[in-house]
């Protein structure tokens, strides 16, 4: 699938998600029987797959991995990803920061994200993602582009939510 059709897919299943009434108990047991979970680890085994060549599914796949383990199944639709796929991110992830090549919006996304610290601890030891912590700033962009967030599936849904822009 190419970007465009994972960020569908992913809207698709965001708005399954969101549209639930009742209580978490009945929420997460729609959500688990619902085949949602899988779909949501076979995207980000596509984004792991693209995120050598295209920074954009690396983006994607990194921010499926920590909003997996950020926010309940009932809220975000995602359970256990493929440990192959969050090891190939989190491998890309680390060369490109050693490296420096990492853009502007994935530090900061990065720099976000490691406000959750115990989300990355298993990573501790690897030496991109040592460096990455360490040499965190906590800055965040004066603004974002909503239409383009818009188009990025359910990582732009969260970033367009959030009320720092606003």
């Amino acid at each position: 699938m190419k970007l465009k059709e994972l960020a569908d897919k992913e809207i698709e299943l965001h708005s399954k998600v969101t549209l639930l009434e009742g209580t978490i108990e009945y929420k997460e047991h729609f959500v688990l029987n619902s085949g949602i979970p899988e779909q949501y680890k076979r995207i980000h085994a596509q984004y792991s797959q693209l995120a050598h060549s295209e920074n954009e599914a690396l983006k994607r796949g990194l921010f499926i991995q920590w909003y997996s383990l950020a926010e309940p199944l009932w809220l975000s639709g995602i359970s256990e990803l493929s440990k192959d796929s969050e090891q190939k991110i989190i491998s890309i992830l680390n060369d490109k920061i050693l490296a420096g090549k990492v853009d502007n919006e994935l530090k900061w996304m990065l720099e976000y994200y490691l406000d959750w610290d115990w989300v990355f601890k298993k990573y501790e030891g690897l030496p991109g993602i040592d460096k990455a912590i360490r040499e965190r700033k906590n800055e965040m962009p004066d603004h974002i582009n909503s239409e383009e967030m818009n188009q990025r599936g359910q990582m732009g849904i969260y970033w367009n939510s959030i009320s720092i822009w606003e």
